[in-house]
């Protein structure tokens, strides 16, 4: 875990939690994306990019995402990966249970489960290169 991306998420969870609130979100694509605008830094030192998002799924109705993340600024030597393993029901999927099948607003539960799911993509998130974990840690 990224204690300073903890922090991050920490810090700004309500404006998360806010557009979660709007409406529910249609992918963990949404989901990580979301996250990673909350960590990264408004001052643009270096930091994780909402704009440098790669998705990797090599799954068909289940199998594992894997979000690949780039920091910023020019041709960027820094990354971070965080997996996350998908079912193909509401049985067998974190998110589709969450949302269910009704086109309704969120409800305050949802909400909570959704910054739940969030939290845990900030906790399973990592830096692609270990030689650099004590900078990011």
């Amino acid at each position: 875990m990224i204690q300073k991306f903890v922090d991050r998420f920490m810090a700004n969870r309500d404006a998360l939690r806010a557009s979660f609130a709007t409406k529910h979100p249609e992918s963990y694509s949404e989901i990580v994306a979301g996250v990673v605008r909350v960590l990264s830094d408004d001052n643009n030192n270096a930091t994780i990019d909402p704009k440098r998002i790669h998705e990797i799924n090599d799954g068909g109705c289940q199998g594992t995402l894997v979000f690949v993340v780039g920091a910023t600024g020019y041709q960027p030597r820094t990354y971070w990966y965080v997996r996350i393993d998908y079912g193909s029901c509401s049985g067998c999927d974190t998110l589709q249970s969450i949302h269910g099948y009704r086109n309704e607003s969120p409800t305050t539960e949802q909400i909570d489960q959704y910054m739940t799911l969030a939290l845990h993509v900030v906790q399973r998130m990592k830096l692609m290169d270990d030689t650099e974990q004590a900078e990011w840690g």
